[in-house]
């Protein structure tokens, strides 16, 4: 019982919105099987959140239990009836043997929910070389490829070391995003890049590689100012080969521009609310995919917000700077459309770039420069770019 107690507390810590699911479950433990376990049940459980519960309230109805935190039952609940779960039938205890006993009214509703309808799930990889199961390549974005998940999970279980390599990153299509679209609108072949919110690094890794792809010479500035944040960043940059890239452990904010004089190109994904990275049940279904802010977390987001505003502001001192791209993966138009509206307010010689026109999802209110990515699709995501004008 004390692992699902932990799990419990782990999926309210995701509730809460204290970090990334991902984070929250990583911290919690080195051991592989739980981690592997824990983030199963609360992935399920977040995205079903509102029906689960509402399970939960129909079987007190009609047996009372002295329990009353609900996040140990739906986690109890979602193990103990989960199809692939063959251990179930002996798992013991007051709190299993009471959620047994409703046994065909529990699965009669979970199937009317659907919550273990089996659907395709995918997972995105950029390879830099051909993969070694079947895959398709994105439609957009070079050398990013569509998997399915469970051929990838079998994979990956029968040879762990593929992620331990150089060869292989798994990365959203979102997050892929940024660096794509900057290299595409980059015009000049000899330019320094400033990735200003670099680590863990992926977006600069990208950004590395696709600059020698194309012949685009000069470095690449990664800024981290978090210690740890920055040993992971280095550790990475020297793992996939990034030696046109110079790791810098600095506030962003502190960095003096005269210091850099060829900088031309910045990449800018700051810290944000993370509101695209949370699961399907905290997203109301509306026709331009935005979310309100919740109450509880307006100061944070008005604060985040400021902090946003303050790193484009920052990067106009660049002087020879002529591209920006912004993003986040906040659903929040106060992270998004709002932050970007009020940059070019405040900065006449800058001007927003009609991005991707092809893709079909665009900022709200109208905003038909900016792109968004719907959760549906990927993380939820923002991007906008900038340029000095001539």
């Amino acid at each position: 019982m004390q692992k699902y107690s932990q799990i419990a507390a782990l999926l309210q810590q995701c509730l809460d919105r204290k970090s990334t699911l991902k984070s929250i479950i990583l911290k919690s433990s080195s051991n592989q099987s739980f981690v592997r376990q824990a983030y199963a049940i609360i992935s399920k459980a977040i995205q079903y959140y509102d029906q689960l519960y509402q399970i939960v309230e129909e079987i007190k109805s009609i047996q009372y239990i002295d329990i009353f935190d609900y996040n140990l039952l739906i986690v109890l609940m979602l193990d103990i009836f989960n199809p692939q779960n063959k251990k179930a039938k002996k798992m013991g205890g007051v709190v299993a043997r009471y959620l047994k006993t409703h046994k065909v009214l529990i699965k009669q509703l979970l199937e009317q929910n659907k919550i273990y309808e089996q659907e395709k799930k995918y997972i995105y990889i950029r390879a830099l070389q051909q993969l070694p199961f079947e895959s398709v390549q994105d439609e957009h974005i070079p050398n990013l490829c569509k998997v399915d998940y469970d051929i990838y999970s079998q994979y990956l279980s029968k040879n762990p070391e593929f992620l331990k390599g150089n060869t292989y990153i798994v990365q959203s299509k979102s997050s892929a995003l940024p660096a794509y679209l900057l290299l595409r609108n980059i015009k000049d072949k000899i330019a320094d890049i400033i990735d200003c919110c670099a680590a863990p690094g992926n977006k600069t890794i990208q950004l590395s590689h696709y600059a020698k792809q194309n012949n685009i010479t000069g470095k690449i500035y990664a800024i981290e100012r978090d210690e740890k944040r920055f040993e992971i960043l280095k550790n990475r940059l020297n793992k996939y080969n990034c030696d046109n890239v110079e790791p810098l452990n600095f506030d962003f904010l502190t960095i003096k521009p005269q210091a850099y004089p060829n900088i031309k190109i910045a990449l800018l994904d700051p810290s944000c609310s993370g509101s695209g990275m949370l699961q399907l049940r905290m997203i109301e279904a509306s026709k331009d995919d935005s979310i309100q802010v919740p109450e509880n977390k307006k100061e944070q987001v008005t604060q985040l917000s400021q902090f946003q505003r303050k790193m484009l502001h920052h990067l106009t001192f660049f002087k020879k700077l002529k591209l920006i791209i912004y993003s986040t993966c906040s659903l929040y138009k106060e992270e998004n459309e709002d932050v970007a509206n009020n940059f070019l307010e405040h900065h006449q010689k800058w001007e927003s770039v009609n991005l991707f026109p092809e893709w079909p999802y665009r900022g709200i209110d109208n905003n038909q420069h900016y792109v968004r990515v719907p959760p549906k699709e990927s993380d939820g995501f923002f991007v906008a770019m900038f340029k000095r004008k001539e």
